[in-house]
């Protein structure tokens, strides 16, 4: 798995007076995009913080292309861009379906943190499953 595939459907409350989404909501996706991902690396949020391992986000950015408008299906396609001992970058993009059109690119920047927000270094293993998925230099992905 190099990249993530969460379908869903632009709901009445995400979208503005326009009927397009709101563009704060495509930050809402990106997490639903994230999490899903790692609960399929057998890493979900619940078990990571059992262990004492948080993920805020750190930075964060979006670069919208088309509107997205309500009702309308789309793929949250997430990957993971970068990991370090103590960081992770995550990388999205947000295409309608089934045309494939990509409407908006993204990421998030996520330092590891114990339960009290101080720094701490990801474990191993979890440090190894989302390594995994990093594309290697020079694989064009």
């Amino acid at each position: 798995m190099s990249e993530h595939r969460f379908r869903l459907r632009a709901r009445y409350p995400e979208t503005d007076q326009m009927g397009i989404v709101h563009h704060t909501n495509h930050f809402v996706w990106f997490e639903i995009g994230r999490t899903e991902l790692l609960r399929e690396l057998g890493l979900p949020y619940a078990a990571l913080e059992a262990r004492h391992i948080f993920m805020p986000v750190i930075e964060a950015g979006a670069r919208y292309k088309r509107p997205v408008r309500y009702d309308e299906e789309i793929d949250v396609l997430t990957s993971v861009a970068e990991v370090t001992g103590v960081r992770v970058r995550f990388g999205y993009r947000l295409a309608r379906h089934p045309a494939g059109e990509v409407v908006a690119t993204g990421f998030t920047l996520h330092a590891a943190t114990d339960e009290t927000g101080a720094p701490r270094r990801l474990p191993s293993e979890v440090k190894a499953r989302l390594e995994a998925l990093v594309p290697a230099a020079g694989s064009g992905a």
